[in-house]
């Protein structure tokens, strides 16, 4: 292994880590929602969602896990989901639209492995 893809390597395994940091006191602080600013909240949400696309459109192969994991429920995924949409001001007929016109869909179904 060269030394660039050891200080990769170790740089991936940091974010792993730290990503799954903020994810325990995320569920950590669901009794006291205070305890996290609303503007910290809205910047990871933004980047998280903007990195998740990015990989999206790269080709990851395994998009949301089903059942959002067993840690959301489907009124969290519509809440969250309509706020985005709401946000930037876009119409669910303009995403289905788009999906129609672009194939682009994170159902596992339609996602294909890069290379194919």
């Amino acid at each position: 292994m060269s030394t660039s893809e050891v200080i990769v390597t170790e740089i991936d395994t940091a974010m792993s880590a730290a990503m799954r940091d903020i994810a325990a006191r995320l569920t950590a602080a669901m009794s006291n929602t205070d305890q996290i600013s609303d503007l910290a909240l809205q910047d990871m949400l933004c980047a998280a969602i903007r990195f998740y696309a990015r990989k999206a459109e790269l080709g990851m192969t395994s998009p949301f896990p089903p059942r959002g994991g067993d840690l959301l429920t489907v009124n969290d995924v519509m809440l969250a989901a309509s706020d985005m949409l709401h946000a930037m001001n876009v119409q669910m007929f303009e995403l289905s639209m788009w999906q129609a016109m672009t194939g682009n869909s994170t159902a596992p179904q339609h996602r294909t492995k890069p290379n194919d």
